[in-house]
């Protein structure tokens, strides 16, 4: 695994900087990154995304699968996916998301297609990818 941050986010406690763990899985020459930060509302969202796409890398890549989950003030939840041409892939982040009752957060699973058909692989990789991200907050 090759992983780096740019920024440090010590215990979720700064909201202007993001984390990212690339190349975290690698299988078939496919590579996967996961990519997270924190929000409070749709509108962080919309910048946190128009933000990572004026980076080159994520241009590239063949797909940026990401989901999310917001709670309001009123304790209601908002929560989105995004599966960015790789169907199903949005769901599967947001599956874990769930599972680690994790909000105001955004976790976006990138993929760096060559080529190679993965067939139902692919979505073990983006929960996998999801995980070891979600397991690091723990």
């Amino acid at each position: 695994m090759n992983q780096f941050a740019m920024d440090f986010w010590d215990n979720l406690s700064t909201e202007e900087t993001f984390i990212i763990y690339k190349n975290v899985i690698v299988d078939r020459k496919s590579k996967y990154t996961t990519t997270w930060w924190k929000v409070k509302s749709e509108e962080e969202v919309k910048q946190f995304i128009k933000n990572l796409n004026k980076n080159k890398y994520f241009q590239k890549a063949t797909h940026n699968s990401y989901a999310y989950i917001i709670k309001w003030e009123s304790w209601a939840l908002i929560e989105w996916k995004n599966d960015d041409w790789e169907t199903g892939a949005g769901m599967c982040i947001l599956r874990e998301l769930k599972r680690e009752n994790a909000v105001n957060l955004i976790v976006v699973v990138t993929r760096i297609f060559w080529w190679v058909y993965l067939q139902a692989d692919r979505f073990k990789n983006v929960i996998d990818a999801s995980k070891l991200f979600l397991n690091k907050l723990k």
